[in-house]
């Protein structure tokens, strides 16, 4: 048991130390990132800082104070832009930089944008196309030189696609999936990070989201540092299911469909 509690209590950690480090990060903020004078939201805006700007974040004594944005539970990071010094949010702060709008289209494409391929693809699969239309399977593997990887796999009436994102945290993979188009079923633009289970209606699907959390998942524990996994699934023609989850210090990302 104390084993199990140890390996719970790490994977927390890790999720949580991916949000907080200080560090260099780059913004995520579609409208652009406000930079405030104090830590507080209704603290005098110094600028907006555009999005996909580089930015390192400012170590200073005492402790960081918490701010919950869009269901997203961040703290507030001294910066310096423009010559100004001041605030932001760091839920918008993403450790690669951001998806270029009006190019990048899915997750695979992101990873080209943010690294290069090590080597060429690895490819295994059953048998011929013939073979895995009728029940085979074909998996292929890409490696980048930042450490992602991208996994798809086919079979017969399903496929999926997985991504590994080294140093991301669930919260800022939930942000980059809000930015690109793959996963528009999925986050909507102006949707909230889920916190808890429920089912609901969109565009005239039913979604049902599951929040796994480290420990017991009785709804009292409401932070997102304690979530494992999120699993999204809908149905549209297809079933899709949507998961995204810490393996150690990087994040996963499981998106498949199937009849």
């Amino acid at each position: 048991m104390r084993i199990v509690l140890l390996i719970a209590l790490f994977t927390i950690s890790i999720s949580a130390t991916a949000q907080l480090m200080h560090g260099t990060y780059y913004t995520a903020a579609r409208s652009g990132l406000s930079l405030r004078e104090k830590p507080d939201a209704s603290s005098k805006l110094l600028e907006k800082i555009p999005y996909g700007t580089k930015l390192t974040t400012i170590d200073e004594e005492g402790d960081w104070k918490e701010i919950v944005t869009e269901g997203m539970t961040g703290f507030w990071k001294k910066v310096t832009y423009n010559k100004k010094t001041g605030y932001v949010v760091d839920s918008y702060l993403l450790p690669a930089p951001p998806p270029k709008l009006a190019t990048i289209k899915d997750m695979k494409q992101y990873l080209a944008q943010i690294s290069q391929p090590a080597g060429a693809k690895v490819v295994t699969k059953s048998g011929t196309m013939e073979q895995i239309t009728e029940g085979g399977w074909e998996l292929t593997k890409q490696l980048y030189k930042n450490g992602s990887e991208y996994h798809q796999f086919f079979a017969y009436e399903y496929n999926s696609d997985t991504y590994f994102l080294p140093g991301f945290s669930i919260q800022q993979g939930f942000l980059l999936c809000r930015l690109i188009p793959e996963f528009k079923e999925v986050f909507g633009e102006n949707e909230e990070f889920p916190l808890k289970d429920k089912t609901f209606k969109k565009n005239e699907h039913e979604y049902e989201i599951k929040v796994i959390r480290a420990g017991n998942n009785d709804g009292t524990d409401t932070s997102p540092f304690s979530i494992e996994k999120i699993k999204i699934g809908f149905e549209d023609g297809a079933y899709y299911e949507f998961e995204m989850y810490m393996q150690e210090n990087q994040l996963v990302i499981i998106f498949s469909g199937g009849v």
